[in-house]
């Protein structure tokens, strides 16, 4: 999980897997608690969903307790699409984008000996921010089904979208995108935020529908 403070700092946060059912119940998206007692590693692994170079481990004796609304502020690390095709951005580090959907590829189930249930599903679609840049967006497994749905179900023809916690990876293709994360990425749609008003208010002249095309011959 990944914690916020007051002050706008982020942590990754462990549970090994014996403890998780003494924590589940008490790890509410946006409530405010104080833990206690807790240990605290240096994060080894390549890719970091936060900047944060620490992270705290849960213990037996770990105390969660519910406590007062310490802060409003909505936790975003939103990232400029130029700077993202630019490559000036760490992409061992995950990012937030936010956009307006642009383009749905319909989406498909690839094959693929790798993966227990003999594939996975893939979808790609598109943003466009404020300055009228493009990025390209690939979404795998459960979360490509589940926007694939509530894309399907929107009740607007314009959507906004943030994605939190996304890997930045540069394909065969050799120009930059985002993509989920097994277990951290997060999708929200026309989320009611001040930001996403903004962002419906948007019209440029040369602003286009969202479509659904079909990508043929999907590969990994």
């Amino acid at each position: 999980m990944i914690l916020g403070d007051e002050h706008f700092t982020q942590i990754q946060a462990v549970v090994r897997d014996e403890l998780i059912d003494n924590y589940f119940s008490r790890s509410i998206i946006d409530e405010w608690v104080s833990i206690k007692n807790f240990d605290v590693s240096r994060v080894n692994i390549i890719l970091r969903p936060v900047p944060h170079r620490f992270k705290i481990v849960f213990r037996s004796d770990t105390l969660v307790q519910s406590i007062n609304m310490c802060s409003s502020r909505t936790y975003f690390n939103l990232t400029e699409f130029v700077s993202i095709l630019s490559g000036i951005v760490n992409p061992n580090i995950c990012v937030d984008v936010i956009g307006k959907i642009v383009n749905v590829i319909e989406l498909v189930f690839v094959p693929s000996v790798e993966h227990s249930q003999g594939g996975y599903f893939e979808l790609y679609f598109g943003l466009r921010d404020t300055e009228c840049i493009h990025l390209e967006c690939r979404l795998t497994g459960d979360l490509a089904v589940e926007f694939y749905d509530l894309w399907k179900r929107r009740s607007r023809n314009t959507m906004i979208c943030i994605i939190k916690f996304v890997k930045l990876e540069l394909p065969q293709e050799h120009r930059w995108r985002c993509t989920n994360v097994t277990g951290c990425t997060r999708i929200m749609l026309n989320p009611d935020l001040s930001i996403t008003d903004e962002m419906l208010c948007w019209n440029p002249e040369n602003d286009q529908v969202p479509i659904i095309t079909r990508k043929e011959n999907a590969m990994e």
